[in-house]
């Protein structure tokens, strides 16, 4: 009989520093697909399945450098399998968390976040196409400069940019409706 042990990567040090920013990641990464697809079951599958996935792929990772946006890579690849399969972009639920929002506005909208709750800017998100929802997940919240993102979505750079325009100035449109209909029912949305 032969007995199957583990053997370690051929790189441990590659492996480790995929586990690592692997776990750093792990909240970033459900954070962005319940908000790409409004559920927090199949959330957790598609971290799941990324985490199963870049573990596999570690001996095909050539730059360690970018492992953060290789991970939202297999992350956003997952997703897109989900809704080739059946329609996947719903409009995003409420959470129970309550996610701070105010990295948004080094994005231009900054006025409109001002006056804006955490639901003005969940709605608002969900009710962009998943295009711009997703290139203004990775670039206002997550933080990814607008290569990265390119890269992740495997789009032109120019491509990103335009879109991400497109996405802020939807969201400073929603978020000032949101604002100045609050506004008129004397601040109750």
């Amino acid at each position: 009989m032969k007995v199957l042990r583990f053997q370690p990567p051929a790189d441990q040090h590659r492996a480790e520093g995929v586990y690592r920013v692997l776990l750093e990641n792990l909240d970033a990464l459900y954070g962005t697909a319940k908000r790409l697809t409004g559920r927090a079951d199949l959330a957790e599958d598609l971290v799941q399945e990324t985490a199963r996935k870049a573990l596999e792929a570690i001996p095909a990772l050539r730059d360690e450098r970018n492992t953060r946006a290789w991970l939202f890579r297999i992350l956003l690849n997952g997703i897109r399998d989900q809704a080739r399969r059946k329609k996947l972009w719903v409009e995003v639920e409420t959470d129970e968390e309550a996610r701070d929002f105010s990295m948004i506005s080094e994005g231009g909208i900054s006025e409109s976040v001002r006056g804006a709750t955490a639901e003005d800017v969940r709605r608002a998100l969900s009710s962009l196409p998943p295009e711009t929802r997703s290139l203004a997940i990775l670039i206002d919240i997550e933080e990814f400069t607008i290569a990265e993102a390119a890269a992740i979505l495997q789009i032109p750079p120019g491509t990103a940019a335009s879109r991400l325009s497109r996405a802020r100035r939807q969201l400073r449109e929603l978020l000032e409706a949101y604002r100045s209909r609050s506004s008129r029912r004397g601040g109750k949305p």
